[in-house]
């Protein structure tokens, strides 16, 4: 089942992938009719998930949105998309691309639902811790485009294994969004050096960051999360790294 949580990230990221994936088609020569996406995804779940009431909510104010990737993406089908598979349907609306993926969950029954649900493209399925996962992929030669890092909930070494990922990405200029719970995130943001688009509700939150270029995708949707925080029943917060980051702050 989709929460509020998961269409605030997915939001975003479809925003995201489409803006990345668009930059690769237009630094591809001209003469090149089908050009590869790369997706990577290290938690990616079966690929489909239950419609709830709040993603009828949003669909049906979808009027009101700028960006139209994750709206389009979404009223597709009568499934909600995962993850990888909504990266996949967004990818099929662009001219000239192709979608590429290898995405990982560490439960091989949710891999092996996974391998039913491919809709465009090719796809690469792994079944591993996700760091060990991100670090295999991004040591092959045809490294990815775009990265989604989605810690599972239970892995207490999510936040300190995101910054070491941030930072990697950030180095080799690949761009990347990672997911997470706002639970006293303060010194992941400040070693990260992005800021983070959250999704407050009460006392409990949800929130992403960009880097590696994807950052770039900011500007594009500030006014969208505005809109969606308000249907989702939230308030949408930016949150900066503290003054000893300022001199690198995204």
């Amino acid at each position: 089942m989709i929460g509020r949580g998961g269409i605030w990230t997915h939001f975003i990221l479809a925003a995201a992938v489409a803006r990345c994936a668009r930059a690769v088609a237009e630094r591809a020569p001209a003469h090149e009719t089908e050009i590869a996406f790369t997706y990577a995804d290290t938690h990616a779940g079966g690929g489909r998930l239950r419609r709830t009431g709040a993603i009828e909510t949003v669909l049906a104010a979808s009027a009101g949105f700028h960006n139209r990737a994750f709206l389009d993406a979404v009223a597709a089908s009568e499934t909600y998309p995962g993850s990888w598979v909504l990266a996949s349907r967004v990818i099929a609306e662009l001219p000239r691309v192709v979608f590429e993926a290898d995405v990982n969950d560490l439960d091989p029954a949710l891999i092996e639902a996974a391998k039913a649900h491919r809709e465009n493209g090719w796809v690469r399925f792994w079944s591993h811790d996700w760091f060990l996962f991100l670090r295999n992929r991004i040591s092959m030669s045809n490294r990815p485009h775009f990265i989604f890092i989605d810690p599972p909930l239970d892995d207490h070494r999510g936040p300190g294994y995101a910054i070491d990922a941030a930072i990697l990405l950030d180095t080799m200029g690949i761009p990347y969004m990672i997911s997470y719970q706002v639970d006293e995130p303060q010194d992941t943001i400040d070693e990260i050096g992005r800021t983070g688009l959250e999704l407050w509700r009460g006392q409990w939150g949800f929130g992403v960051l960009l880097g590696g270029g994807a950052e770039s995708v900011l500007l594009d949707v500030l006014a969208d999360l505005r809109t969606l925080a308000d249907l989702l029943e939230g308030q949408f917060t930016l949150r900066q790294p503290l003054a000893l980051a300022d001199d690198y702050i995204i």
